[in-house]
């Protein structure tokens, strides 16, 4: 899939299913946007955990001009079960059977208010039709609160882990399909 950059009529994103290839790019893309490093996400994955994410759950991914600038990760609650903060998201919210895990979403700083995010979780949906999306987002991450209640999110619990303060989104199956 080829979207367009707002207000222009050249192709700017090629939306697809990462590969194993993708691999090293949306490392790169999620170590330059960690908050050890000024950014936002949250949970640093190894490259094993994403090849294994791969081979469990579509993680779409967008280019722009060959370069990664975003991806959005679905995985389901296996997949997670060694990572304690997903976990205590899931323990704060039991979601509904099914559900799997929508995140981390990670958007280039260059890229960002471009309309990527509608994208990503379009393919997403796509790919996931009817089941529950279900995301974490720090209390404190404004833009990512907003992003995720203008795509049909809503804030369903709260938890703490380490200290920080963070709520559960969750995107209805029912508005899923």
């Amino acid at each position: 899939m080829t979207a367009l950059l707002p207000s222009t009529s050249e192709p700017a994103y090629v939306i697809s299913v990462a590969t194993l290839e993708d691999i090293s790019d949306i490392v790169a893309l999620q170590s330059q946007n960690h908050v050890s490093r000024g950014g936002a996400l949250s949970v640093e994955f190894p490259a094993r955990w994403f090849e294994r994410a791969i081979e469990d759950m579509p993680i779409v991914i967008a280019r722009r001009q060959g370069r990664l600038v975003g991806y959005l990760v679905s995985s389901s609650q296996a997949a997670i079960q060694d990572h304690p903060l997903p976990q205590a998201k899931f323990r704060a919210y039991p979601a509904s059977p099914g559900a799997y895990n929508s995140g981390p979403l990670c958007i280039a700083a260059s890229e960002r208010g471009r309309g990527l995010v509608s994208s990503l979780f379009a393919e997403q949906r796509a790919l996931l039709q009817g089941r529950e999306g279900v995301a974490f987002i720090r209390q404190d991450n404004a833009a990512s609160r907003a992003v995720h209640a203008r795509y049909g999110f809503r804030e369903v619990a709260e938890f703490s882990h380490a200290g920080v303060e963070y709520l559960v989104v969750s995107y209805p199956a029912e508005n899923a399909k």
